[in-house]
């Protein structure tokens, strides 16, 4: 990176950090006021703590593009002011390359951002503050896995163990052609192990019974996986978590449109900082005049809030089923994009 660019890039970081500290810290104050009771509780000061802790990873993940919007436009306006801007273009600098440490700085900020809400977000317990249901794993359970239909009862979290397990298999046009009843099984490093095996087939309706010995080896992957829970809040987990969840309830026959739309979440959420940027050069580098500049600080706060309404929006279309999962989760980045074009189109750029 040339010296010009370090130095734009040393600017927009520190209107960035400005921006992000001064807001989360306003957020924090007026999330820590409703909680001011619980002080008074046993524990209370613990109590507070944790709730303001883990509220932290949710402040910055709604907090960083409205961050990255007023940063990028204090930056570009700190420049015109002292007529840098002008010195710049007059030695040949594009705009295109002055914005180019922003977009650069905004892959940052986007690494961070997956950190936040992945990582941190659930390790200060902000996926447990925004589940509604907790999730509890039941003593028993259907799964479909790999064209057959399981049962499974008795089921022991900790042991890893199973009281039964029932195997339903079937012909290519539905009808029941076996049944397989395992006893007493036992999740080892080795596969499955069972003391007691029993299988009937259905042939022209002749019922055959067979039993085999005891404690018999089964493959793990022959099973579909019953001991781990559903992610109680898939959007704050890994792209590795989700993808392992995501594959998991396929094999299994189990639905897993909301862990894929939250998926799709996590990369608009990324695509949503540089479109942020984008939004920001209207009213900043691209714009020519000063009164419209100021202007432009109010206008892009108030469009980094509609974001999230429109969002919001697009989440709730969803939810009744108006709007694919993929238009729900990229609408307001599609919404914003064409109109930060529009803008820059508008201002001559």
């Amino acid at each position: 990176m040339t010296l010009l660019g370090r130095y734009i890039l040393f600017e927009y970081v520190k209107f960035f950090l400005a921006c992000l500290l001064s807001l989360v810290f306003i957020a924090i104050v007026f999330a820590a006021i409703p909680e001011i009771d619980s002080l008074e509780k046993d524990n209370g000061v613990t109590l507070f703590f944790d709730s303001i802790f883990s509220g932290i990873p949710l402040l910055i993940e709604i907090i960083t593009p409205i961050s990255v919007l007023l940063a990028t436009i204090l930056t570009f306006l700190s420049l015109k002011r002292t007529s840098e801007i002008v010195a710049m273009s007059a030695a040949g600098v594009s705009q295109v390359r002055m914005v180019f440490p922003i977009i650069l700085f905004g892959c940052v900020i986007c690494f961070f951002t997956y950190l936040n809400q992945s990582y941190l977000a659930p390790y200060w317990g902000a996926d447990e503050r925004t589940s509604v249901v907790k999730q509890n794993l039941s003593d028993s359970n259907w799964r479909f896995y790999k064209g057959k239909l399981y049962y499974f009862s008795g089921i022991a979290l900790k042991s890893k163990e199973l009281k039964s397990n029932t195997i339903f298999h079937f012909e290519r046009d539905f009808q029941l052609k076996q049944i397989a009843n395992n006893h007493r099984l036992i999740l080892t490093q080795t596969g499955w192990q069972t003391n007691k095996n029993s299988e009937f087939l259905i042939l022209n309706d002749l019922q055959l019974t067979h039993y085999k010995s005891p404690f018999i080896p089964i493959p793990e992957d022959q099973f579909p996986v019953i001991f781990k829970k559903e992610l109680p809040y898939p959007k704050y987990n890994s792209f590795d978590a989700l993808l392992s969840e995501i594959k998991v309830k396929d094999e299994g026959g189990v639905n897993f449109e909301n862990d894929l739309f939250a998926f799709y979440q996590k990369i608009a959420a990324l695509f949503a900082i540089f479109i942020m940027t984008l939004l920001a050069l209207p009213f900043s580098l691209y714009s020519q005049k000063e009164s419209k500049i100021r202007a432009g600080i109010v206008t892009a706060v108030i469009l980094g809030l509609v974001y999230f309404l429109v969002d919001q929006v697009f989440l709730s279309m969803s939810q009744s089923a108006a709007v694919s999962i993929e238009l729900s989760a990229f609408g307001a980045n599609i919404v914003f994009f064409i109109l930060a074009l529009y803008l820059i189109r508008l201002n001559g750029a």
